[in-house]
Parts: structure tokens; sequence; C-alpha cells
């Protein structure tokens, strides 16, 4: 059991000295976090085959931490994933908010004498997320599919004719069926980090709030992160390099370039949807022109327009520029080069002609 514990804190300070590599304070504070919860869990296990199972989990994650600190894009996507929701347990913390409609009542069961049989309860802001691809990490759903799963046999309906044919659909059958396709879907989504509200007619999105007045007066529920300036900071890096209200490179001190940094951030943007809200829309229920947002009942999600990598510029450092004058000098080197071989080859091939025809 000593050894055990001697095994923990080991890992411990390991983990502990790659989490103070990483760039942003809102990464080290995450993960500093995830590493008190993760070495406290070790400590209270006390089945040592259980406790090996998690300490090689552990053992995986610090190696996907080095990997990223060395500049390994995917195992660096990893850690955004997990310390801005978008996978692991803080994603479903995320969704958690919206997980329930408290301005409708539940469902009646399917099977009235269980009460766990009610179908799942999708809120007008999950339901905005499943049906908009801006949230899905593939497909989104049609509004029908939502209401219904598209899985359901029309044997479901007990007024549809194979009912009456073929006899009712097994109520049980129903209830796993709603179940399944419902967390299956929901493992599939991008929870927002927050919610706007987009206030007057014009809708311009200059106007969205994001502070909890704002959503009170509008009379919507707040995010699990809301008006924390976490989603501002990840624009503010991916776009500047710089945190909100700083002068100062966020990553100029980082063993990262600022550029790869940069690029991650940007890539971070494309899976973290924007929610927002709007009193006008959800009154007018036709959306404003120029905006292709998918919507219900005033929720509309989208994606930041910062999110195209291949479409946003950079601010070049001194290495970048280096880089830069180095390329153009080895593209001009090189046409230089076929130039020149071009035109060996003509007086080459003149020679030879002219040859050819001293011989004849």
């Amino acid at each position: 059991m000593a050894a055990d514990t001697h095994a923990v804190f080991s890992l411990y300070r390991t983990f502990h000295r790659e989490i103070r590599l990483l760039p942003t304070n809102y990464l080290r504070h995450f993960f500093r976090i995830k590493l008190s919860d993760d070495a406290r869990t070790l400590l209270e296990t006390h089945d040592d085959q259980l406790r090996a199972k998690k300490m090689k989990r552990v053992h995986n994650e610090l190696k996907k931490l080095r990997l990223a600190n060395r500049g390994v894009w995917e195992k660096f996507d990893h850690v955004l994933d997990l310390a801005y929701g978008r996978k692991g347990k803080l994603r479903w913390e995320l969704l958690q908010p919206i997980m329930t409609d408290p301005s409708s009542p539940p469902p009646d069961p399917i099977i009235p004498s269980v009460e766990t049989s009610r179908p799942p309860v999708a809120s007008a802001e999950l339901t905005a997320l499943l049906i908009s691809d801006a949230s899905h990490r593939k497909r989104a759903l049609y509004l029908s599919r939502v209401r219904r799963p598209h899985l359901l046999p029309k044997r479901a309906d007990p007024d549809s004719e194979d009912a009456q044919i073929f006899g009712r659909f097994s109520k049980r059958r129903e209830v796993h069926i709603r179940r399944d396709y419902f967390q299956k879907n929901l493992r599939m989504l991008y929870p927002p980090l927050e919610v706007g509200v987009e206030q007057g007619p014009a809708l311009q999105s200059q106007e969205r709030r994001v502070d909890k007045l704002a959503l009170q007066q509008a009379g919507i529920r707040p995010m699990a992160l809301q008006d924390a300036g976490i989603m501002e900071e990840v624009h503010s890096l991916a776009t500047t390099g710089r945190l909100p209200n700083s002068e100062d490179s966020a990553f100029a001190n980082h063993q990262l370039s600022p550029r790869f940094l940069k690029r991650r951030f940007a890539s971070l943007l494309a899976r973290l949807p924007i929610l927002t809200y709007s009193r006008a829309l959800a009154e007018s229920g036709k959306r404003p022109p120029g905006r292709t947002d998918m919507q219900f009942k005033g929720y509309m999600v989208s994606l930041s327009p910062d999110h195209h990598q291949h479409n946003r510029t950079y601010d070049a450092d001194d290495s970048d520029t280096a880089w830069y004058q180095w390329s153009i000098e080895q593209d001009n080197r090189q046409r230089e080069e076929a130039r020149r071989n071009r035109q060996e080859d003509r007086l080459r091939n003149t020679a030879i002609q002219e040859a050819v025809v001293v011989h004849k």
C-alpha cells in the first residue's frame, strides 16, 4: 500500500511539471483541478486491480500532455478538447443545464406503471443544438427525428394500419429505442460555453450580450460557464495571440511557436458553437435577411466567423518573415535552374540536329 501511495505522488509530481508548460492560465488551472481529482480518486481506491486500471489511464493522459507540450497537434487538440468541454467530464457538465425543460410538464410514461419509462425531454436549447450542423460532430438531425426517432417502426403508433394488422409494438422496446437514440445523439453534440441574447429588431451580432442580467431580463437560463469570459479569451487567442484587454503576446515565452498555438485555438473555434437567443426571432419565427442559422423557438446556433483557418491571416513575427523570404529565394533559385536546364536542352538538341544534317 505504501509503495502504491508513493507511485501516486510520483505520478502527481511528474504530471504537475508538465502542467506548468501549458501556454495559458486557464489550461494550467483546469489541469491542476483535474490532476487533484484524479490523484484523490487513486488514493481512495483500495482495490488493487481497479487502482492499476486508473493508474494506467492517468499515465496515458500524461503521455498525451507531454506530446502536446512538444508540438504534436493531435495531442494538443486533445488537451484543448478536455479543457473546453469538447470531451470528458466537463462536456456533460455543460450539457446538464439544458437537459431539462422546466417550462413544460414532463411527458407521460410510455408504460403507465413504470415511472422511468418517460421519453427523453429535449429543451428548446438542446433541440436547437440537435438540428444544427454547427454543434454536431457529424450530420445534424431533422426536427421530426428529434421528436420521433426514425428507428421506431410504424407499429409504435397505435392508430397506424400496421399496428391494426400486426399488433402494437412493444412499449418496452420503444422506451429503449427512444433512450438509446437520444443518448447516441447527445454524444455527437458539442455543447456551447455560454448563451447570448440578441436585442432589438435589427438582430445585429454586435448587440449580442452574455451577461447574466441580460439573460434574466430575457427569461432564459445561463450555461455552466456563463459570463466567465472563456469564449472571448479563446477568440482573442485564435485571432491575435493575445488575451483580451492586453497588448502583450500570450505565447511569447512559450516553447511552442505562436503560429502553432494560434492555429490550434483557431481550430478549436470550429468546435465551439455559439448559442444565441432572440426574442424578436422567437415572436416572428423567421430568420432575418442574411442569416442562415438554424433556429428553434428563438434559439440560433452558429460558429465564429474566424473558425475557418485557411481564410484567416496572422501577424507575422521575425521567424515567419525569415521563413517566407527563404521560401521566395528557394522558388527563384529553382525557377532559374529550370530555365538554365531548358536552355541547355535546346542548345543540345540544336547541335544534334546540325550534326545529323552535316552527316547526311
